[in-house]
């Protein structure tokens, strides 16, 4: 019998208007005083006006990282050994994926809790205990799953719908890969018999990804132009941050990475992609993964949506 390790969820998750002013209660909770913050310089800026003054006056200058660049190994070891001559008890990232993933691999390397505000919708990485590492020059080096599920997740939507559309767009094509490269997988890895549960579970979470961002999507993507919260919003965000992120924290490798993905991070070597987000990549590697598999049916399908 195969043993399972299931990393579904992080032990918190909050989502809704007003979410982030209960920070303060949620570290006392956690009894977390000391903190460092890893954050892109835009996120940083969009999500103040959101955090509690008193969250705010704790937080010192000296531990606030931008993170300009790539997640890579040295930078991530740096600031570990930062929090651990500094006492530090929690990071809180903040920003879009390369933030997220940063702080991820510091706390992770510290040894301390991990605590992460999405400010855009672009991938799952506030909610899966995985960081993807770079070379200094943008090249896809590798990626590491961590012993332990993220601490706490917190998503304000006014910050996400404040964003450019480009990033929602992204996060979308993002997610829509999950559902065929888990199909994918499991083709290959289970071609007969009963899935187990937590295989199912993330089969699941698969297909609920592609049915909502199928349905909802284009409202989403008004919604957000338009910098408005709505039902249709939300749901692309939880789908694109929480039921993406079930996909691989339930599937494992059954759930993570076929021709999609695998497309995008050879391209990354190509410099002519460096200016394209992850998922403007992954969305050609869907294409291309489901012109390998010669599935013209689902091709077609998907191509009139990506027209519409």
């Amino acid at each position: 019998m195969q043993i399972a390790s299931v990393k579904g969820s992080p032990s918190h998750y909050q989502i809704g208007e007003g979410a982030l002013k209960h920070l303060v209660e949620n570290l006392n909770d956690l009894h977390v005083e000391r903190v460092a913050i890893v954050a892109g310089r835009t996120a940083w800026e969009k999500a103040k006006p959101y955090l509690p003054a008193a969250f705010l006056d704790r937080v010192q200058e000296k531990d606030i990282h931008f993170a300009d660049g790539h997640c890579t190994v040295e930078r991530t070891n740096k600031l570990a050994l930062h929090y651990q001559e500094k006492h530090i008890e929690a990071v809180i990232g903040i920003g879009g994926g390369t933030a997220l993933d940063i702080a991820k691999a510091s706390a992770t390397n510290a040894q301390i809790k991990s605590i992460f505000i999405p400010t855009i919708a672009a991938t799952c990485a506030a909610w899966t205990p995985l960081s993807v590492f770079y070379e200094e020059d943008g090249t896809h080096s590798h990626y590491t799953e961590f012993p332990e599920s993220n601490t706490l997740v917190i998503v304000e939507p006014a910050i996400i719908a404040e964003a450019p559309v480009t990033y929602l767009k992204a996060g979308i094509d993002d997610t829509l890969a999950k559902f065929y490269e888990a199909r994918s997988l499991v083709d290959s890895l289970y071609p007969t018999g009963v899935l187990p549960v937590w295989l199912q579970i993330s089969q699941f979470a698969a297909r609920t990804c592609k049915d909502i961002l199928l349905v909802d999507s284009k409202e989403a993507i008004q919604a957000c132009e338009n910098n408005q919260v709505t039902d249709a919003l939300i749901r692309v965000i939880e789908a694109i941050i929480a039921t993406g992120g079930m996909v691989g924290g339930f599937g494992g490798k059954a759930g993570r990475i076929a021709g999609a993905h695998s497309i995008h991070n050879g391209l990354t070597a190509a410099p002519q992609i460096a200016h394209y987000l992850h998922g403007e990549i992954v969305s050609y590697g869907i294409l291309a993964q489901l012109a390998i598999e010669k599935d013209t049916a689902e091709l077609t399908k998907l191509l009139e949506y990506y027209e519409t």
